[in-house]
């Protein structure tokens, strides 16, 4: 039996409709609430319209920061926090979108709870980036909507009570937007919303004054809400937030239990509205799961990517597939707000679970015909697949341009030395691995030109390429793309900088390439010679006396400094120094098999030392390095030093030997421990303070060189991050990068 109910404010969690926003203005505060925390938001970013924030804080919490001592509801409806009435807990129902808000912003979620200003701040850079996404503009509210939806704490269910409370939540927040005392008192235009035409169909039951409500329907005056014909239905994709949702009835069926391993791109061989309008069409017989408008890169949502969309034949179980507005003989139709949009969906695909690798994006050249490239290559052309007569996306798909945008934020070794060695990412010795992605920066201090000459070259013909660039990142003008056996020509940047980028497919790994690079210009200081060298080995390494200062350079680049010397069975107790340091230098100490014993990397300039109390009398090896490469022409000083009593532990670098402008960046930027050492195979700790959302992990040997691919993380905050090491890991000093939203930072790893 139906019941019916009037809709007072709270009731079954649903938000307040129109007459909510009736109160007589007078009763408002007489000073606008956070009005300078409002306004810096809108300066900050500009793509908001002005009124959206106060409408959605008025809409949660009437502008009123909500704050741990709230009495809790009697309802046991979960209680939302700030001015901006996000949730923590959801209680297993309503969406937490304080972590989502956290995420997007980069602002830590304790932030946003306590301060009023982090908190809009917070709201108004998450609202920012999901606007930026869909390319929205300011002065079209009535189009944003999608955004609101993303960041609502209301579920996404598709029954009647649902749809219609996060109808009800948006309709609150435009009917905000059109009183004229909002605009006047919180100073933004009136943007002429017509909520009729905005609603639909379900206009009235919006504005209606009572509504009933059952368990499976909404009525009000006669008339039943539609949750088909819902805002929500309408603009968002469970899928990919950015996306409308236009799903079609027909023209798929379920994967039958298939997983999805692949992501194709098509061309529509005609317009975007008629795309849509024909993949409804239940005789049409095909289906794509997104379609990509050329224009502006909206993205329309068409089968759940869950199911199997018909775009590709044979090849649909496993596929996720993407039309784009167009034709393959016309250029103009692949714009860059299409490659931009598309490839902001791919990359969403990629961090969905499919263990779809972006690396993996096909960047061979753009051609007519078709080929199967074998199911290495994940996110590759309608062409590309077996068993296709279709062309789609042809020859005028700029492939490489997709690539760089797919896996736009690449790790960069800068390389500043006038000259130098460089190597594929497996090192001088060794061949380098699958999946591999290695950019590296040839930037010599002032360098007007940078040559590159090859002395081997071995590559998987065809596969793996290394692409060399005139400038400083892999969008400046490409020098050469190589492959295969043949010793690449000498290359010039004009420009004073070299970029270099790797890559290698998931099969069939090769020695690699040996570079040297030189340059003009810069500096032509030349490096001093000293006594020890060539000591670039163990092997090579020449004695030096004990207790005594040793002064030498490392430098040129690539220069290692090993040196051995002799305990005694009295004077047992050792201490190796590097001091006067003049950039950041390591320190290592092994014994007389090669074995690591103890290392030293301090940060920066500090002074380096390491402490072996009872150490046998036996013959030991000190090698000094600089760290990611560094080199100098300024002399550091090393003294081994022996005596019959203990040393003390060396200290470690303190915040009162760091510069001002250190201890300013250091205060300002999340940091990130790492516990040391650990064995090979076994799970380092890291934690950090001051973060909290995803992050990218690389492992690097102590040459910067990448070992293994990178592995995507998410931090949450007072809680540990096991990280996996490798088994075959060599005892030895490593570098793990951390890439995170704010900035990287590289921790040194101790492997025993």
């Amino acid at each position: 039996m139906k019941t019916t109910l009037l809709l007072w404010a709270g009731l079954l969690g649903l938000p307040m409709a129109a007459h909510a926003q009736t109160a007589p203005y007078q009763t408002l505060e007489a000073e606008v609430p956070y009005a300078a925390d409002f306004a810096a938001a809108y300066r900050q970013y500009p793509i908001i319209p002005r009124g959206m924030l106060e409408a959605v804080a008025y809409t949660q919490t009437h502008i009123r920061h909500i704050g741990p001592a709230e009495p809790t509801s009697c309802t046991g409806m979960p209680l939302p926090v700030g001015v901006m009435g996000l949730f923590a807990d959801g209680k297993d129902y309503f969406r937490e979108n304080l972590k989502v808000v956290a995420q997007l912003s980069g602002i830590s979620v304790t932030r946003i709870q306590q301060e009023p200003g982090a908190n809009i701040l917070a709201y108004a850079a998450a609202y920012a980036k999901l606007a930026e996404q869909q390319q929205l503009t300011a002065d079209n509210p009535g189009k944003h909507l999608p955004v609101l939806i993303a960041l609502s704490e209301l579920p996404l269910e598709k029954d009647a009570v649902n749809s219609y409370a996060l109808d009800s939540h948006l309709y609150s927040v435009l009917t905000f937007l059109t009183k004229a005392e909002n605009q006047q008192r919180y100073r933004f235009p009136d943007y002429h919303l017509y909520l009729p035409a905005i609603f639909s169909a379900n206009y009235r039951i919006l504005s209606a004054s009572t509504t009933q409500v059952s368990d499976r329907s909404v009525e009000a005056d006669g008339q039943r809400y539609d949750p088909a014909s819902s805002t929500a239905a309408r603009t968002a994709s469970t899928d990919y937030g950015p996306a409308n949702t236009d799903l079609t009835t027909c023209n798929y069926s379920s994967r039958s239990g298939t997983a999805v391993t692949h992501y194709a791109v098509h061309t529509t061989q005609g317009s975007y509205a008629g795309t849509l309008s024909w993949f409804k069409n239940c005789s049409a017989q095909v289906s794509a799961h997104y379609v990509i408008r050329s224009s502006d890169g909206q993205v329309t949502q068409m089968v759940s990517e869950a199911n199997k969309a018909w775009h590709i034949g044979s090849e649909n179980p496993y596929t996720i597939g993407t039309e784009h507005e167009g034709y393959v003989d016309d250029a103009s139709w692949y714009t860059t707000a299409m490659y931009t949009s598309s490839a902001a969906l791919a990359r969403d695909i990629v961090g969905s679970g499919y263990g779809i690798n972006g690396l993996r994006t096909f960047y061979g050249a753009a051609t007519t015909g078709t080929y199967s490239t074998g199911a290495c290559v994940k996110i590759k052309g309608h062409q590309h697949y077996p068993n296709q007569t279709h062309t789609d996306p042809g020859v005028n798909w700029n492939w490489e341009y997709f690539y760089t945008l797919v896996n736009n934020n690449p790790t960069v070794s800068t390389l500043t030395a006038a000259s130098g060695n460089v190597y594929d990412p497996g090192g001088s010795a060794a061949n380098y691995a699958d999946d591999a992605r290695q950019c590296q920066l040839i930037a010599p201090t002032g360098a007007t030109s940078v040559t590159l000459s090859f002395s081997s070259f071995d590559v998987e013909s065809g596969y793996d390429h290394l692409l060399v660039f005139n400038g400083a990142n892999n969008r400046a003008p490409l020098l050469g793309k190589f492959s295969g056996t043949s010793l690449p020509a000498t290359l010039t940047a004009s420009s004073g900088k070299m970029f270099l980028e790797f890559r290698s497919d998931c099969a069939t790994t090769r020695p690699g390439f040996t570079a040297r690079w030189t340059s003009t210009g810069g500096s032509t200081t030349a490096c001093p010679t000293d006594s020890y060298e060539a000591n670039e080995t163990l092997a090579a390494a020449p004695a030096i006396g004990v207790n005594v200062n040793n002064t030498a350079y490392v430098c040129p680049a690539g220069d290692v400094d090993w040196y051995k010397f002799t305990s005694s069975t009295t004077n047992n107790n050792l201490k190796v120094t590097l001091t006067n340091v003049p950039v950041d230098y390591d320190l290592e100490l092994y014994n007389a098999s090669g074995t690591l014993l103890y290392s030293s990397t301090q940060p920066g300039t500090t002074a380096e030392t390491v402490v072996y109390n009872g150490a046998p009398a036996a013959t030991y090896y000190v090698k000094v390095y600089g760290y990611n490469g560094n080199t100098s022409a300024s002399a550091y000083t090393l003294r081994v030093s022996t005596q019959s009593t203990t040393w003390s532990a060396p200290a470690v670098a303190r915040t009162t030997d760091l510069s001002s402008s250190d201890k300013k960046s250091l205060a300002e930027q999340p940091v990130v421990k790492i516990t040391n050492p650990v064995e090979a195979g076994q799970q380092a700790q890291l934690t950090v303070t001051g973060y909290e959302g995803p992050a990218e992990l690389q492992l690097r040997d102590a040459q910067g060189q990448p070992i293994g691919s990178s592995l995507p993380v998410e931090f949450v905050a007072n809680r540990p991050l096991a990280y996996p090491l490798p088994g075959n890991l060599r005892r030895g000093v490593y570098v793990l990068t951390v890439q995170l939203r704010t900035h990287v930072q590289k921790l040194k790893l101790l492997v025993q």
